[in-house]
């Protein structure tokens, strides 16, 4: 999808989820976690963004998400993928890390 897109359904969604975060009854706790999940999706695209800049300044090109069975890197018994610098597996398991701690908070706050 293009950038311009996805931005407006990540602000649309944090819209909703603020809205409802903020005027959701306390005593429903259960919805203000539903609310929750609308604000995340602007969290992961904002650090992907960044990620993506940080990757373009150092080695000319978006980074590679170093995901199993991924097109992008070879994950057979013993490979090697010379293509992936360290700094790609870093910002996956940055971006890894910055999923699994919004879910850690929304189940914080239940």
């Amino acid at each position: 999808m293009k950038p311009k897109i996805v931005w407006l359904i990540c602000v649309g969604l944090l819209t909703i989820g603020l809205f409802g975060f903020l005027y959701s009854k306390t005593e429903l706790r259960n919805d203000r976690i539903m609310y929750f999940g609308f604000c995340v999706p602007i969290i992961y695209w904002i650090f992907d963004r960044i990620f993506k800049q940080i990757s373009e300044n150092m080695h000319k090109r978006d980074f590679i998400l170093f995901l199993r069975n991924s097109d992008e890197i070879n994950n057979g018994f013993g490979a090697e993928n010379p293509h992936v610098k360290n700094s790609d597996k870093l910002f996956s398991f940055g971006l890894l890390i910055i999923i699994v701690g919004t879910l850690l908070i929304g189940i914080q706050t239940i």
